[in-house]
């Protein structure tokens, strides 16, 4: 076991994403459906659009995702994220103690799912160093032909890459085309139940969902412990993100 740990984590520092099968069960899996059901139906009209909840259409009827799922407690992913299997792994990739950071869900329905643009997650968390990772939990059958994620191999080593602002709705940040690096592109295919888990530095993106099938996937974000948020970058960034909500709904 010992050893498969060595070798995810080699994997993970070279690549800065790796494929873990099967980090929770089918019946999690369910468990973790009903309970974002049952959030959206308990909480849909005090949600903030932007910060708490993205839709997919522009009558704002069919969720896209959601963010900030920690501040809600009472539901199953709240548990999830504190299970021992999923906090250990995120510590033997971190080499720290292990703090959740937030916990979000992707939810791009078939046929309107929105593209996610290009960016690296610590253009929005600041943190530094820039130990951190996002655990992704496929709750569908989730590859290319329903937009499952792209990963820039490799890019988590080459520092922070410049981002624009964005009025795309759940991307407030992105990399233009012409700033992404050259690197091989892994477009993993997840059952549910399947996590990739990539390095907060990973250069990653994905298509908009065109296919008739759902692309629901749970994510639990972590740091090490020994890192500390730059307040006053990340407050330069929660400005700018107040600004984009702005312009985005004017």
């Amino acid at each position: 076991m010992q050893n498969s740990l060595y070798y995810k984590r080699d994997n993970f520092d070279s690549t800065g994403v790796i494929v873990e099968p099967k980090l929770i069960s089918t019946t999690d899996v369910d468990a973790v459906i009903k309970d974002l059901d049952r959030f959206l139906k308990e909480n849909k009209d005090n949600l903030e659009e932007g910060k708490e909840i993205n839709y997919a259409n522009s009558e704002k009827t069919v969720a896209n995702s959601f963010h900030r799922l920690e501040n809600y407690q009472g539901y199953f992913f709240n548990e999830l994220s504190k299970r021992s299997k999923i906090v250990d792994l995120a510590e033997e990739l971190l080499k720290d103690k292990a703090e959740l950071i937030s916990i979000q869900a992707f939810v791009k329905p078939g046929n309107m799912g929105l593209a996610a643009p290009y960016h690296q997650d610590n253009a929005y968390w600041c943190i530094e160093p820039d130990n951190g990772l996002t655990i992704w939990i496929a709750l569908d059958k989730c590859d290319k032909s329903n937009g499952m994620i792209k990963y820039v191999t490799g890019s988590h080593k080459i520092g922070v890459v410049e981002h624009t602002p964005s009025l795309a709705p759940g991307s407030s940040q992105i990399i233009e085309e012409k700033n992404l690096p050259d690197g091989e592109v892994f477009n993993p295919s997840l059952n549910p139940g399947d996590a990739a888990i990539h390095h907060t530095m990973n250069i990653h993106g994905s298509n908009p969902n065109n296919s008739g099938k759902q692309r629901r996937g749970i994510l639990f974000c972590y740091k090490g412990k020994k890192t500390q948020r730059n307040m006053e970058l990340f407050d330069r960034y929660q400005k700018n993100l107040d600004k984009v909500m702005e312009l985005r709904n004017a």
